[in-house]
Order: structure tokens, then sequence, then C-alpha cells
């Protein structure tokens, strides 16, 4: 039974899901595992909420609770994946299919989510939580135990990053 403490505490919590969400899709790209994600999130937070030491830190905390949930699920999906290929073996699938029938909104998107896929594990985790968490370069910096000054540089280099990558994949579509 959490003590009214830390009952408070999770209620603020509460009022972070849909920045909790968004950093779960930020980070799995799929609407459906962005749901698990983030109630996995608030199970964990639940069950640990008595670890919180400053009523100030709740956000904070929460968020680096959302990218080690986030980064625990790509790791377990990695581990799955590389069972399934050794046991099944299966062949090489293209989308062919699919890239001819998607719109160019779509295609934007597909070139986006590759994009930031691609990015170093901490720019992408600092790019997530401050585009998809809409969280501050403070907040970004006490969840990721980092300097503000960094989260700038970071994000700086992952915007350029994103951008460079998104216009590369777009300009070879054209002339492909």
């Amino acid at each position: 039974m959490p003590t009214e403490e830390e009952a408070r505490r999770f209620e603020e919590m509460m009022t972070y899901k849909e920045a909790i969400f968004q950093i779960c899709l930020g980070f799995s790209r799929n609407l459906s595992d962005a749901e698990d994600l983030a109630q996995d999130v608030y199970l964990r937070a639940y069950r640990n909420v008595s670890k919180i030491h400053s009523p100030y830190a709740v956000k904070e905390w929460l968020f680096r609770v959302a990218k080690n949930t986030c980064l625990d699920h790509q790791k377990k999906r990695r581990v799955i994946q590389m069972l399934q290929r050794r046991v099944l073996n299966p062949p090489a699938s293209t989308n062919l299919g699919e890239s001819l029938h998607s719109t160019e909104r779509e295609e934007q998107l597909k070139a986006l989510k590759q994009a930031i896929n691609r990015l170093p594990r901490k720019l992408r985790e600092v790019f997530v939580l401050r585009l998809y968490g809409d969280a501050s370069y403070q907040e970004v910096g006490r969840t990721l135990k980092i300097k503000e000054g960094t989260v700038m540089s970071r994000l700086s280099r992952a915007r350029t990053a994103v951008a460079n990558s998104v216009r590369e994949a777009l300009d070879g579509q054209k002339m492909g």
C-alpha cells in the first residue's frame, strides 16, 4: 500500500500520460507497441514510486523509466528476432509492392522513422525525449544525467543528421 505522498506522486505522473506515450512511440515507432510500453512504464512507476527522493524529480524520473522500458523492449525484440532468424532462416523479404502503392506522405514518414532509427543511441534518446516527450533541455539533461549543454549539442547533431538522412532518402526516391 503506497503512502499518501507516493499516491500523490503517482497521480502527478498520470498527468504525463500523453508525453510518455509519445516517448514510447518515438522509440518503438509502432502504435500498438507504444500503447503496451506506456502501460509497462506506469506499472514500473507504480511499483517503484517509493524510489523518488524528491517531489521535484517526478517528471524526470518517469521519463527515465520510460526510456529504460523502451530500451529494454528493443533489446528483447532484437534477441527474439535474432533467434527467429536462426531457427526459421526465412528468405529476405522485400517491401517492393508496398512501396509502389504508398503515398508521398507515407514515404516521408518512413524516411523520418528510418532516420531516427539510424541515429546513435545517445542522439536518439535526446531527440525522442525532447521532440516526442516535449521535455525541456533541463528535463532531458536530468533524465539522462547529462549537462544541458550536452543536451543542446546532441539535439543539434540529431536534428542535422535526421534532416540530411530524410533529404537524401527522398531525393533518392525521386531519382529512382
